[in-house]
């Protein structure tokens, strides 16, 4: 197993794509950050764990954005598996560490690992930001908590993006999933079921299809980071969401399938 961790670590620092990913999410995160802390100063009626929040998420707190970070780190996930097949190289981790399970495991440790420490600097990148404005610094809950909610989103994004690319075993595929699954597809569903629900004969009851909402995975695993969100728009549909941790389980046990369902085929199919 230390073989496999210790390949894969390499494998990271000759990869180019390893710095441009983490070097562009850090470069956005502290252009947007000085923007937003810039504007925020100037405002008299906002400070404290609300623009605190808003900047570490460079406005995904809101509900009404996407948290940008983590679909460029997320691309991590897919670049520790897809650029291997794309390239053939597969076929030399193989021969080099022949146990496919270490090799797995590897890396999903990799990927958790650079993933959280990408997230927790732009988190850093952030409150350098509100302290460099002057403005109200967060509370110790507040930061610990988005700090954690934007750690296990970005890590569990980045997994999910191993998951796809390891299942489709190409990787612009992968991309296109990881990109177009939580932003179109979820979209979609969201779309149908608002539709059903308001045409049905009592719209505003609870329950219902509307509760399938609440299982969309990353929908349910932005609740990590946001504090208000466009689902709270559809409580006249009876629609309740989960809570930062439910959201958070939801989302895990969905990357946990995928990348079970990854894992199985890794085992059984032919580099």
């Amino acid at each position: 197993m230390i073989d496999a961790l210790r390949y894969e670590v390499v494998r990271l620092q000759t990869i180019r794509s390893t710095y441009w990913l983490v070097g562009i999410a850090v470069t956005f995160q502290l252009i947007m950050s000085v923007i937003l802390a810039a504007v925020i100063s100037s405002s008299t009626s906002f400070g404290g764990d609300g623009a605190f929040d808003v900047i570490a998420t460079i406005g995904a707190s809101s509900g009404f954005a996407p948290l940008f970070i983590a679909y460029i780190i997320g691309l991590l996930g897919v670049f520790s598996t897809g650029h291997e097949y794309r390239h053939g190289m597969i076929r030399a981790t193989l021969t080099a560490i022949p146990n496919r399970t270490h090799v797995f495991v590897a890396k999903i440790v990799s990927t958790v690992v650079v993933s959280a420490v990408a997230a927790l600097l732009c988190v850093l990148i952030a409150l350098l930001s509100i302290l460099a404005f002057g403005l109200d610094l967060p509370t110790g809950s507040a930061l610990g908590e988005m700090a954690l909610g934007t750690t296990i989103f970005t890590t569990l994004f980045s997994l999910s993006g191993l998951a796809f690319a390891a299942i489709t075993r190409n990787q612009t595929a992968a991309v296109a999933l990881l990109l177009l699954v939580p932003t179109v597809l979820e979209s979609i569903i969201r779309a149908i079921v608002i539709a059903i629900k308001s045409a049905s004969d009592d719209p505003q009851s609870d329950g219902g299809i509307v509760q399938i909402l609440k299982y969309l995975p990353y929908d349910a695993g932005g609740k990590l980071y946001t504090r208000a969100s466009l689902d709270d728009l559809l409580s006249f549909l009876g629609y309740t969401p989960f809570g930062p941790v439910g959201g958070g389980i939801v989302m895990g046990v969905f990357v946990a399938a995928l990348l079970a369902i990854a894992y199985a085929l890794f085992l059984k199919r032919d580099a």
